[in-house]
């Protein structure tokens, strides 16, 4: 005979379970981001050319029952402070990806290492984040559809947590620079893939950095990107972002865009310099 109290009981904890599958994204979310940052937001055309740097405040503040998360943003004119840009907006509680109301098109989702991407269905532009401990940087890369679909600009943050005293990044207006790419040993590489957002290990396999066609930007505080010239919206192509964050240890992240998916699945790799 069943008892059909305890069926109900099991019911409802593999409901609640799934519940809380179905917003695990929305909460790390608010465990890697929810907090004061301050930084610098450098803008780039396609051509690597810095065209404006802004000091940026940022700041993500969480409901007292995570329903929602308000975003905003502050940018002063780092050569005249009277400039100013404020933005602001309501995140509501969402999964299993997340949607932010600045494009309700993209889909951003973040992986247990630190990393982050918001991806688009016409791939005119992605967002791809990477903290480690008390850093978090992020890159806007944009192409131009109306311009056979070349590089149009680059966006920059780097940012630190509000309560830091120091601040850790080059204020200098600095050119991109040529840099020379050291050899890597990956010790750790994993996937979150997009549409089912789960977490697997994937090969330990070293990017390619060097490919032809592609355009390597190598901007102050150890990072670099590499990106196609032009973008083909239906076929497999990858945005990496790299980041020299220690004296031995690069995080880097790849954007990995297949012909049959709308967004980006995400690879993250640990590396160390050999």
């Amino acid at each position: 005979m069943i008892n059909r109290d305890s069926v109900n009981k099991e019911e409802l904890s593999q409901n609640q379970q799934s519940s809380e599958n179905n917003f695990e994204q929305w909460y790390r979310f608010i465990k890697d981001h929810g907090f004061a940052w301050k930084g610098i937001l450098s803008r780039y055309d396609g051509e690597g050319k810095i065209t404006e740097v802004l000091d940026s405040t940022r700041k993500f503040t969480c409901a007292s029952d995570a329903s929602e998360i308000e975003h905003y943003l502050n940018f002063v004119n780092s050569e005249d402070s009277s400039k100013t840009i404020e933005k602001q907006w309501i995140i509501e509680k969402c999964g299993p990806g997340i949607v932010h109301p600045v494009d309700p098109e993209s889909t951003i989702m973040f992986s247990s290492q630190g990393s982050g991407i918001m991806s688009r269905p016409g791939r005119e532009y992605a967002e791809i984040y990477l903290i480690e401990g008390k850093f978090r940087i992020s890159t806007v890369i944009s192409y131009n559809p109306k311009n056979k679909c070349v590089l149009a600009k680059i966006s920059l943050f780097r940012e630190v947590k509000q309560q830091e005293s120091s601040f850790p990044w080059s204020k200098e207006k600095l050119e991109i620079t040529n840099r020379e790419y050291p050899s890597l040993e990956v010790i750790n590489s994993s996937m979150l893939r997009f549409g089912t957002f789960d977490e697997i290990p994937v090969s330990d396999k070293a990017v390619d950095w060097i490919e032809d066609n592609r355009l390597n930007f190598n901007f102050p505080d150890g990072i670099s990107l590499n990106v196609p010239n032009t973008l083909n919206p239906s076929a497999e192509t990858h945005l990496i972002l790299s980041w020299r964050y220690s004296e031995n240890r690069i995080k880097r992240v790849i954007a990995q865009f297949s012909s049959d998916s709308p967004g980006a699945n995400l690879i993250t790799q640990e590396c160390k310099i050999t």
